[in-house]
């Protein structure tokens, strides 16, 4: 299989031809365009849904893309190879596949994780009428992780203040305090948001008119970025010791899933988190359906040699956001080396991405179709 064809250069031809492959598989389609923001000159921005299969199924696959834009390159070819390789007409009986393509349309268009806002959509999945979680160790970071200037000394001042951090709280204290999540500096790192995104608002308009009937509903959130060749790692969010995690477990086995495995792949133990989609659509789910399913990452960036190099990603996307803007005289450069980590053009990162997510929708929908059968046996 030639897996470079699925992949596009930018987002208005990756929405282009999801749309053409789905109607053509008779994929039934939903627009929801962007109300605000706008693309790479001027272009309308919107996320998109296919639903594939019996309109009244019981099992449901929900399976999105984008939700960190610049990762929705590998989500959208993924979901494209499905469209393309007769997944549709393969769904077991009684099931659907509900596709949703660009989560975050801003963020995919531009090649950057968050939202125009500057909001990380998987931490935006909160409470905003409670107290907001907090991240006490953020503010001792924001001061020295967002410099006016990228050169040697700012760097060096990175490195010199972090190093002191970790002197006081640990290195993964530092990575956790980063990237759990933060509702205090809006021009900071990881921001939850102060309200409700767009994208938030979209996705449980989504699930309330789409998911109706559904009493099953398997979860699959394309993501990528870990150093690695397009390997995938299993995030399930559930408890460990429920029958979510355990269905999960059954689909794509139970080291994939365990803790020590995902640690290993993810290089770190990996951070905390708060306000992530995956528990969002979990508890608005809850009192019709289960609800099992992980977000999988594609492991994506070359490996850094150094702390520096390893958030220069992040440091990039915040200075073109608040300091240099996107017309900047660096900007191309600098978003260029930002899909390097997220969306690289290596020929092996595209094979083993489409390999890999045709393997595992392979074994979902298997999964799916079972939990149908189990269902009605239990029934009996």
């Amino acid at each position: 299989m030639d897996a470079e064809k699925f992949f596009s250069e930018t987002y208005d031809v990756a929405r282009d031809r999801f749309l053409e492959a789905a109607g053509r598989a008779g994929g039934r389609i939903v627009h929801y365009a962007h109300p605000g923001a706008r693309g790479p000159g001027g272009i309308a921005l919107s996320l998109d849904t296919a639903w594939f299969g019996p309109e009244d199924a019981t099992t449901v696959l929900l399976n999105t893309s984008g939700t960190h834009g610049a990762e929705g390159f590998a989500g959208s070819a993924a979901q494209l190879a499905w469209i393309n390789t007769c997944g549709p007409q393969d769904l077991p009986p009684d099931t659907a596949a509900l596709l949703v393509h660009a989560v975050n349309p801003f963020g995919f268009a531009w090649g950057l994780r968050a939202t125009e806002n500057n909001v990380d959509i998987n931490r935006n999945f909160v409470d905003y009428s409670a107290p907001l979680p907090d991240n006490p160790l953020y503010e001792e970071l924001h001061g020295f992780l967002c410099p006016k200037s990228l050169d040697d000394a700012a760097m060096q001042k990175i490195l010199t203040e972090g190093t002191r951090f970790v002197e006081r709280n640990g290195q993964w204290a530092l990575e956790d305090a980063m990237s759990r999540g933060q509702y205090t500096h809006p021009d900071g790192y990881h921001f939850g948001g102060h309200k409700a995104e767009w994208s938030n608002i979209t996705m449980h308009h989504i699930v309330k008119t789409e998911l109706l009937r559904a009493s099953r509903i398997g979860f699959i959130d394309w993501h990528s970025g870990p150093a690695g060749d397009g390997e995938l790692i299993h995030l399930c969010f559930s408890k460990p010791d429920s029958a979510q995690f355990a269905r999960a477990a059954h689909w794509w086995g139970r080291d994939a899933l365990d803790p020590k495995t995902v640690n290993s792949m993810w290089g770190s133990r990996r951070p905390s988190r708060r306000g992530i989609m995956f528990w969002g659509l979990e508890e608005q789910l809850s009192p019709q359906a289960q609800f099992a399913g992980a977000v999988i990452e594609f492991r994506s960036a070359i490996q850094k040699s150094s702390p520096s190099k390893a958030m220069r990603a992040s440091l990039l996307e915040r200075w073109l956001r608040f300091e240099a803007g996107f017309d900047a005289p660096e900007a191309q450069k600098y978003f260029d080396e930002i899909r390097e980590d997220y969306a690289p053009r290596r020929k092996s990162w595209h094979i083993n991405v489409i390999r890999n997510a045709l393997e595992c929708y392979r074994t979902t929908l298997i999964g799916l179709g079972e939990w149908k059968h189990e269902s009605l046996r239990a029934a009996d």
